[in-house]
């Protein structure tokens, strides 16, 4: 074994590093980025993008994120049953059933209907609390939100219940990163007229955010009161995007062991379909590793993994715990030689992009579909 995390690994056949301190300087980066007068929400969504909720929590907290971001009541209480205190927003609008749950953990809630607010109202009075609320406009991402046109109504029937704090509003870019910013551009002037009518309506607006991680590259007119940074956070790059001097530190990288090498010879068939056939001598080295861990099927015949600072290629089919290398000529391999399948090893690096690239989808998709069953080692506490 090549890993320095003997107790931690035990029983597992992959793991995951994560650097906390790289995910602190990113965060401060990002402050110092977008300058003292707007605050930073961390995105921590599915498990923090793989990385680890409550450990991500902790170190966002350190580079002064003032926010946290989740998907569901679930993720935020999870959270909160950690310890952590800071400041969470519900980024989906929930159910009326979990407006307990919502008020009891002091979580605040995405709201664009009328059934969500009533029972936030209900329960926060139970509670003898108030419930932060912040108002979502669809301005064209067609996902969640009230129309521009009705946020002032809505905005009232809010502010007529009991309970109820209106927090902030914020709408959601659906081409942030694109060459062509016309769309993005035409979402956030909607967003500011949804705002001057709040304004001339005499409704405060604590915070206004619409920024995700490629508008706070690429639009500085957008960062207003807050942004909110997932990928920068992790220290992934933004597809297509100028990062403008930002300098970020990856903080994942996803590691295995070499667990069985054997020499074949010429013409011999691998893994399920016999996709691959060997078109030469060459050793197969056989990595226990698969698409139950995260690692995508589509990825057959197309990925690469580090061994000894140099890629070497998918042989056939991805298994649901197994991947095939070709290791070629490669000398004196090793069972328990350290594989790298993203990050650094010796100066190469397959970074979560290039993966993502090779899967033909998004990041996001790469590392939030990291599975449970790899432990998550953190570095730099």
């Amino acid at each position: 074994m090549t890993d320095t995390h003997t107790d931690q690994t035990r029983g597992h056949n992959s793991w995951l590093e994560v650097d906390l301190a790289a995910i602190e300087q990113n965060v401060r980066a990002v402050r110092e980025f977008v300058g003292p007068g707007t605050q930073v929400m961390a995105i921590l969504k599915a498990d923090g993008y793989g990385h680890g909720a409550v450990a991500a929590a902790r170190a966002v907290a350190r580079g002064g994120a003032t926010w946290l971001g989740v998907a569901s009541a679930a993720e935020g209480i999870q959270l909160r049953e950690a310890g952590v205190e800071t400041p969470i927003l519900i980024l989906g609008t929930g159910f009326p059933g979990q407006a307990e749950d919502v008020v009891g953990n002091r979580l605040s809630q995405t709201v664009a209907n009328g059934e969500v607010p009533e029972a936030l109202s209900a329960a926060a009075a139970r509670a003898g609390a108030e419930a932060g609320v912040h108002i979502k406009v669809d301005t064209g991402m067609g996902r969640l939100g009230v129309l521009p046109e009705q946020v002032v109504a809505f905005a009232r029937r809010l502010l007529a219940l009991p309970g109820l704090r209106l927090e902030g509003v914020f709408s959601h870019l659906a081409t942030a990163e694109e060459e062509d910013t016309a769309y993005a551009l035409g979402q956030f002037a909607r967003f500011q007229q949804a705002l001057q009518a709040l304004q001339e309506a005499g409704i405060p607006v604590p915070l206004r955010h619409v920024a995700n991680s490629a508008a706070v590259l690429n639009f500085r007119q957008m960062h207003l009161d807050l942004v909110r940074t997932g990928l920068l956070a992790y220290g992934i790059a933004v597809f297509r995007c100028d990062h403008r001097g930002l300098r970020l530190r990856p903080a994942l990288t996803w590691k295995s062991r070499l667990a069985f090498i054997k020499r074949v010879p010429a013409g011999t068939p691998l893994s399920y379909g016999r996709t691959y056939v060997t078109p030469r001598e060459t050793t197969i080295a056989t990595v226990p590793v698969g698409y139950a861990d995260g690692y995508c099927r589509v990825l057959s015949n197309r990925g690469a993994l580090l061994v000894r600072g140099r890629p070497f290629p998918v042989a056939g089919r991805v298994c649901m715990d197994h991947i095939l290398l070709d290791m070629g000529d490669e000398p004196d391999l090793r069972v328990g030689e350290e594989v790298v399948l993203i990050g650094r090893q010796e100066g190469a690096e397959i970074t979560a992009n290039e993966v993502a690239s090779a899967q033909g989808t998004v990041v996001h998709e790469v590392v939030a579909r990291l599975g449970k069953r790899l432990p998550r080692i953190y570095l730099g506490a």
